[in-house]
């Protein structure tokens, strides 16, 4: 596939095109992208992965160099993305591995297609919904400066997307990183778009559904999305590995890309040969395509049944 193929997904009216680069030969590999960012925060590290897998990463609906939506997307639209882009690239199934708002959609690909997930991995990510642990408005704040001056700008997002070790040891590399970060800039449309579907996410009371091995893989020190929603992962996925990097922030795959890297390929090796689940099947494959279709509405009722829910995590 050429460098930057705009690819086709999806039939009929909820149907998109999706910018999508792909590196390498082997398993093949899906990446999949956070909140409203393109997929080029993947090229510092992509030559790693694609000496050993089969790389496809792409922008998602509505962020970087893929149209935004028409309407309001949601998590579960956006599964179907990736699903649909295997589809299109005649891909069977994958191993998956989302970063941030990438790890919701993640949870939702093995969720409702079970049988296109090899291994499953959750990066920097969290359930979604209420019970989620949240990080300090400060930080949260912070991500607003994405159009901040330059100085700016690596004061306030990279206190959010960094550890505080990594921006004295490495400020050019903050830098550089942020201006990844800022590649292909989304439009506002895409922007509340993807708010309002990570805002609606929430798996909490349907982790335990998740059939593929997992890897949950977070920062110690991730100031964004804490590591306490690491461990609550951990315990409510059946088969789910947690591995923390030491001394790494959000973006433990760019701050500590050589440990990042051992800690997946540990963890595939030891599982290797991973197949895909088995395929949803009954009134769970029935009910999946409208479940999808509404997901936005069907997440705000989940996001409200987790205020008085008692379950807690399957351990």
């Amino acid at each position: 596939m050429p460098t930057g193929s705009l690819v086709r997904v999806g039939r009929g009216p909820t149907a998109t095109r999706l910018h999508v680069q792909r590196e390498g030969s082997g398993e093949p590999l899906l990446w999949i992208t956070g909140f409203a960012i393109s997929s080029e925060i993947f090229s510092p590290v992509i030559d790693s992965y694609a000496a050993e897998f089969d790389c496809i990463r792409y922008d998602n609906r509505g962020a970087g160099r893929s149209p935004a939506p028409w309407r309001i997307t949601s998590i579960p639209e956006l599964a179907g993305d990736a699903v649909r882009l295997l589809d299109a690239l005649g891909i069977d199934s994958a191993h998956v591995y989302g970063l941030s708002m990438g790890g919701m959609i993640a949870q939702e690909v093995a969720i409702r297609f079970p049988d296109r997930v090899r291994g499953l991995v959750l990066g920097c990510t969290s359930h979604g919904g209420p019970r989620a642990v949240l990080p300090s408005p400060k930080v949260a704040a912070a991500l607003g400066a994405r159009g901040a001056p330059a100085d700016l700008r690596v004061q306030l997002v990279g206190r959010a997307l960094f550890s505080e070790q990594f921006r004295a040891r490495e400020p050019e590399l903050t830098r550089r990183y942020l201006g990844l970060l800022a590649a292909h800039r989304t439009s506002a449309r895409g922007l509340v778009s993807h708010l309002a579907a990570s805002t609606y996410h929430d798996t909490r009371s349907r982790l335990r559904r998740i059939a593929a091995p997992t890897l949950v893989l977070h920062g110690d020190r991730d100031a964004l999305t804490p590591p306490a929603n690491a461990r609550l992962l951990a315990a409510a996925i059946p088969d789910a590995t947690l591995a923390l990097v030491p001394g790494a922030g959000h973006g433990y795959l760019l701050e500590q890309p050589q440990e990042s890297h051992r800690l997946f390929l540990d963890w595939l090796r030891a599982r290797s040969p991973v197949p895909p689940g088995p395929p949803l099947s009954g009134l769970a494959a029935r009910s999946e395509p409208l479940t999808r279709h509404l997901g936005l509405q069907v997440g705000m009722l989940r996001t409200a049944r987790s205020l008085t829910s008692p379950y807690g995590p399957r351990r």
